[in-house]
């Protein structure tokens, strides 16, 4: 595998530096943040990527349950709502959300004491789920979104699942990381 990722290494740098000496320009562009499948080059910056655990995570299993982390290094101020926005490919995979078993838990790993939540909706047509907590969950704390009763996509891969969140005094939502799920590992 190393092998194979140094060639691919070698012939992209070689394409790039003949562009270059025939006097084109070359533009190198980021991958998509919501996206899914196997990345060659790039994935998710290392400030961006977000930890999380999984239990029970086979392809098809009906009851998966999602650990979803964000550390008090993510929280600079007080937050008053979170966005979760997820690929289009969990959904044509048929993997499926149950909205009635997502719970924001204080602390991280698999979380703590329930954070109460004031609203929870779910926009199938735009893939993304945004939960505003009761009050809002102090800067520099952590803690943990919990997603219960999850079908996982049929075949395995990854499927990056985005976190906005709107501090007190925001007026929009800004990205915060992302969580580069491995799903249907046997």
């Amino acid at each position: 595998m190393t092998s194979l990722k140094h060639t691919l290494r070698l012939a992209v740098l070689a394409v790039a530096t003949a562009t270059m000496t025939a006097g084109v320009g070359v533009t190198v562009l980021k991958p998509a943040v919501a996206q899914s499948g196997i990345t060659i080059f790039g994935g998710v910056d290392s400030e961006y990527r977000l930890r999380y655990l999984i239990d029970r995570n086979m392809p098809r299993s009906q009851d998966s349950r999602y650990y979803l982390q964000v550390t008090r290094s993510q929280i600079p101020r007080d937050v008053i709502s979170l966005e979760i926005e997820y690929p289009e490919s969990f959904t044509e995979q048929r993997g499926r959300l149950d909205l009635n078993a997502i719970q924001l838990r204080q602390g991280d790993w698999r979380g703590g004491e329930v954070i109460p939540v004031a609203r929870l909706e779910w926009i199938p047509e735009e893939r993304r789920i945004e939960i505003i907590p009761e009050s809002p969950i102090p800067a520099n704390t952590s803690f943990v979104i919990v997603m219960d009763n999850v079908r996982n996509p049929n075949r395995y891969g990854y499927h990056f699942f985005n976190l906005n969140m709107m501090y007190q005094g925001d007026v929009i939502e800004r990205y915060v990381g992302t969580w580069p799920l491995e799903l249907g590992v046997d």
